[in-house]
């Protein structure tokens, strides 16, 4: 039986994934199993794994989450790693994660550092913890606290989870979508302390088919307020971020108009009034004023929107969040 399984679900990106698997036979950790969980592809995907040492499935499509559920269920590792299939790891990636999974017993998961790049421009980010300096063990509500009051700095490719704790806290949410990995990393740190490994363990694919462009601004709605609401209404959240109840509901709000903007301004707008009126401090930060930015924009009309767009890209280095990239499903 192996100690770890690395589960990569994927649709049509037979571009990618050979690149994927072998970034997985190149670790330096060995005991491993590759488990590719074809969701529906319509490319070439079949050709393209059958060259590597790797169990295959193929289902009808049912989205990101629906495959790294089947590929949980298929899995016979201690630890499982979910790489998406335009993503690497780094060749010491398992092993790290291995490393400290099995020191500290009581640990959820693991996650470390992602190193962004293009097939173009090479390497030109890199995502890491926006509280963490250094490799530790974190309270597992500590780490919410970064996921609900900040952005998610979690990559899901570099996650290695206990099998046990994912069964425990239910797996990825098939109705959460695009933001199944939030959730999925909040519901695990809801009972269980998390690992943060201050090094890179994936590289982070960059390109037009993982950008969160034109994500459905209702179902950010949805689904970002149904995170606050779960935290709040349990027993072993509730009183812990009581504190913080106003941030928090402020951070979401912010995000349901960051994705409303350019969809639908009026929702955009009223998201960005309600992040203010429920925690008006946040306008004397830098968020405040790239909000009350944002809220001047959702005025202007396509052409003048669409040059300061331009403009902004052109002359601002490049950032790049991982909530919403998945493969193009």
């Amino acid at each position: 039986m192996p100690r770890v399984s690395v589960v990569i679900p994927t649709y049509n990106y037979a571009h990618f994934v050979g690149e994927a698997i072998q970034s997985i036979l190149d670790q330096s950790f060995r005991d491993v199993e590759i488990i590719v969980i074809d969701d529906g592809s319509t490319d070439n995907t079949a050709e393209v794994v059958s060259a590597f040492p790797v169990r295959y499935f193929y289902q009808e499509n049912q989205g990101l989450a629906a495959a790294r559920n089947s590929g949980i269920r298929l899995t016979q590792g201690e630890y499982i790693n979910f790489l998406d299939a335009d993503d690497l790891l780094t060749e010491d990636a398992l092993e790290k994660s291995v490393e400290v999974l099995d020191s500290h017993p009581e640990v959820g998961f693991s996650y470390g550092q992602a190193l962004l790049f293009d097939d173009k421009r090479g390497f030109d980010g890199l995502v890491k913890s926006s509280f963490l300096n250094s490799s530790t063990i974190v309270d597992g509500k500590e780490q919410i606290k970064e996921l609900a009051l900040f952005s998610n700095r979690i990559t899901i490719s570099s996650v290695v989870a206990r099998r046990s704790c994912i069964e425990e806290a239910g797996g990825f949410n098939v109705e959460m979508r695009r933001f199944q990995d939030h959730h999925f990393c909040i519901q695990m740190a809801k009972k269980f302390p998390v690992a943060y490994i201050a090094e890179p363990l994936v590289k982070y694919r960059v390109h037009p088919e993982a950008l969160h462009k034109n994500v459905d601004p209702y179902l950010a709605e949805r689904v970002f307020l149904l995170i606050a609401e779960e935290i709040f209404s349990d027993p072993d959240t509730a009183d812990y971020f009581q504190p913080w109840k106003d941030q928090m509901y402020s951070h979401y709000y912010q995000k349901i108009a960051s994705y409303a903007y350019g969809q639908d301004m009026r929702l955009s707008r009223r998201y960005i009034r309600r992040a203010v009126k429920v925690h008006p401090r946040m306008m004397l930060t830098g968020t405040g004023i790239s909000m009350a930015y944002l809220y001047a924009k959702t005025f202007l009309p396509n052409r003048p929107r669409m040059l300061l767009h331009i403009l902004k890209r052109r002359f601002s280095a490049p950032k790049r969040l991982m909530e919403g990239k998945s493969c193009p499903q």
